[in-house]
């Protein structure tokens, strides 16, 4: 057997008691997009720059998940990769993500997003240079303790301030990119990490990374 992910649940019943969750999971919104299986994940993007997407997977109940020997598949099924093509004016790229989907007898659920993002300079001596900074997004499938439903907007926006760091961009010398989440104050986040969301926040909905290139240096 190959291992994907950890899943205990072999056996029949197990399997049931899955099922039963996945569809307490599912009803507990309404309207026909909690039905959907997917997300529609947006990039806005500014000129010459360009994000690799990569959604990630884990079980439902946790686990690993075995595939059978003769399994043919994607090889690396708790991931989905996407990428937003650089272009000369900003540009908006559109696609679908499964918020979870059966591999054998598996049933992984979308569990967080890296967004690798590349710029390329569009000022000085050196155009053809490009940098690259990494965020990350958290989903989440079940309520912690005492938490309460979260809300479900037909879009949820992750703002992402990039800056290149370094030396002033007339001084021939090479530059990083430096990529910031944004909160909903407007006050840049302090790492990496974009926040949290529910599935039931994605599920049948938009979610919308929107990147945008400060002029200035990171005035960190």
């Amino acid at each position: 057997m190959l291992p994907l992910l950890q899943n205990l649940c072999a056996n029949a019943i197990c399997r049931s008691i899955r099922a039963l969750v996945l569809v307490s999971f599912t009803l507990l919104g309404s309207g026909c997009a909690m039905f959907s299986n997917t997300t529609t994940l947006k990039t806005d993007l500014p000129a010459r720059f360009s994000v690799f997407t990569t959604a990630h997977y884990s079980p439902l109940l946790g686990g690993v998940c075995l595939l059978p020997e003769d399994y043919a598949g994607d090889p690396e099924p708790d991931k989905k990769r996407f990428y937003s093509e650089s272009h000369p004016a900003p540009f908006t790229s559109t696609f679908e993500v499964n918020v979870s989907y059966n591999v054998a007898d598996c049933l992984p659920v979308l569990s967080g997003f890296t967004f690798l993002i590349q710029g390329q300079r569009q000022h000085g001596q050196n155009e053809k240079e490009y940098g690259t900074s990494t965020v990350f997004l958290e989903v989440e499938t079940f309520l912690r303790e005492d938490e309460e439903l979260a809300t479900r907007i037909d879009e949820q926006v992750l703002e992402v301030r990039c800056y290149w760091r370094g030396p002033a961009r007339d001084s021939g010398a090479r530059q990083q990119l430096k990529c910031f989440g944004v909160d909903a104050n407007g006050k840049e986040r302090k790492g990496p990490q974009l926040g949290v969301l529910k599935n039931r926040q994605l599920q049948g909905l938009t979610l919308r990374l929107q990147v945008s290139v400060m002029e200035a240096n990171d005035p960190s």
